[in-house]
């Protein structure tokens, strides 16, 4: 028999559920907004949820579970990506709350808010093979893939991820994230470990440093945890920000160098963790980066080696998922990342992983984000790589210097770019097609600068 799993976990009526900075919103209210939103929504198998506030995207993706639709959610709002979305899921429209969406599909703005929470709010519950949402893949590599996530495989990751956490349900705790709920990484976090443990979620998504200490020192609970990306924590480190007393910052997303996890727990008295994950297995580890680079998996979570990268096992997949990350595993619950497949370079008969490139760079004092990358190479050449930096207070000289002293020559970039900021998009990662682009673009303004002087 299918199993009923509840929206909310330990939520009484009047709990908060999202928060702002002048603001509380129940979970009565909550659900009553759901059933007024699930009662209007149109007729159609999928939803493309497009809201940019936390608390409207939770509303609309509870009400699309109420109607039975599958909520698509894209890594970018890119409009070629939503046209072959459109094509794809016949009958979409998108739910939104921003006026800049791509008119490629019928819209739904999100409706005014008003009414009261009803006195006898309807708890719902799904069945856990219910298709909730589909993601998707970056697509960096080509087409995005989607991937399906149904509301048992869902409820049971956040459980998984919550209890690694030493979260408890109904422990009345509070979340400030900075990433969006579309992805992943937010997703679970931001959206259902709250809904599933009884926490508040923050309904904003900060960016800055001063935003973000705004956003924590409005929570309804003590010690709030911060869920963050690997940039916007050295934002932090870097300004020295007055964060209240926190539960832990988790970062996710990209990897957390280990000079700035190490800095952060000086600064804010907070332990520092990381998740690993993918868009096709959701979060399946985490580690306390002072504490090693070795990653325990959650709770019912195995992997195993592959030549073709890792297999995951979880006792809510239905099947074994391969991922082509390069890893060391120690045992069936630890392992160690050495790389995306792809992301491994030979040049000169050496070989070395972009990860550790990037890991050497933002090592560097006076470095504040950087990206190392292949360019596109001719048939039979080795690979080039090529750096983007963003470092205010140093000259190229100085970090080609600094590389010199902590890597082999032969994985000196040939291009090194300073740049004022890095394209990284709202989760903190960095299609390589951006890269690209912004790498051409510096070469164009300093070829120009050439011919000029």
């Amino acid at each position: 028999m299918d199993a009923l799993l509840p929206l909310l976990g330990k939520y009484a009526l009047d709990t908060t559920l999202v928060f702002g900075r002048n603001e509380r919103i129940s979970a009565g209210q909550f659900l009553t907004d759901v059933e007024r939103l699930a009662a209007a929504l149109p007729d159609a198998p999928y939803v493309l949820n497009d809201c940019f506030d936390r608390y409207r995207f939770l509303v609309g993706f509870a009400a699309a579970l109420r109607r039975g639709q599958v909520s698509l959610l894209p890594s970018n709002r890119v409009a070629h990506t939503w046209q072959q979305l459109a094509h794809d899921y016949a009958g979409v429209y998108c739910f939104t709350d921003q006026t800049d969406a791509p008119a490629v599909m019928p819209m739904v703005p999100y409706p005014a808010e008003a009414g009261a929470a009803a006195a006898d709010a309807t708890h719902p519950a799904f069945p856990a093979s219910q298709l909730a949402a589909i993601a998707f893949t970056s697509g960096s590599t080509g087409r995005p893939k989607p991937i399906l996530k149904y509301w048992g495989a869902l409820v049971r990751e956040a459980l998984a991820g919550g209890r690694r956490l030493g979260l408890a349900p109904g422990g009345q705790g509070a979340i400030v994230a900075t990433v969006p709920p579309q992805h992943m990484y937010g997703f679970v976090t931001s959206a259902m470990i709250p809904l599933q443990f009884g926490y508040a979620t923050s309904r904003a998504r900060p960016f800055y440093p001063e935003d973000i200490r705004l956003e924590l020192e409005a929570s309804p609970a003590a010690n709030p945890m911060l869920i963050i990306t690997p940039t916007q924590l050295r934002a932090c480190v870097l300004e020295r920000s007055s964060l209240p007393p926190l539960a832990f910052i988790l970062s996710s997303a990209a990897p957390l160098p280990k000079a700035v996890a190490d800095e952060a727990e000086n600064i804010f008295s907070a332990r520092v963790l990381e998740y690993y994950g993918s868009t096709e297995t959701g979060a399946i580890a985490s580690r306390r980066r002072c504490e090693g680079d070795a990653w325990h998996t959650f709770d019912g979570i195995r992997v195993s080696a592959r030549e073709d990268g890792f297999q995951v096992d979880a006792d809510y997949f239905s099947g074994p998922v391969v991922l082509n990350d390069s890893v060391e595993i120690s045992s069936p619950t630890e392992f160690r990342l050495l790389g995306r497949s792809t992301d491994l370079v030979k040049i000169g008969g050496k070989r070395t992983s972009l990860l550790h490139l990037n890991q050497q760079l933002l090592e560097i004092p006076g470095v504040r984000d950087g990206a190392f990358f292949l360019e596109e190479g001719l048939e039979g050449r080795e690979p080039r790589l090529a750096v983007l930096v963003v470092a205010p207070t140093c000259s190229r000289e100085e970090i080609i210097a600094a590389l010199r002293a902590r890597m082999d020559e032969v994985f000196i970039p040939r291009k090194l770019c300073l740049v004022s900021a890095l394209p990284r998009n709202a989760a903190g990662k960095l299609p390589r097609e951006q890269l690209l682009g912004l790498l051409r673009q510096r070469a164009e303004i300093e070829a120009g600068t050439s011919e000029r002087n």
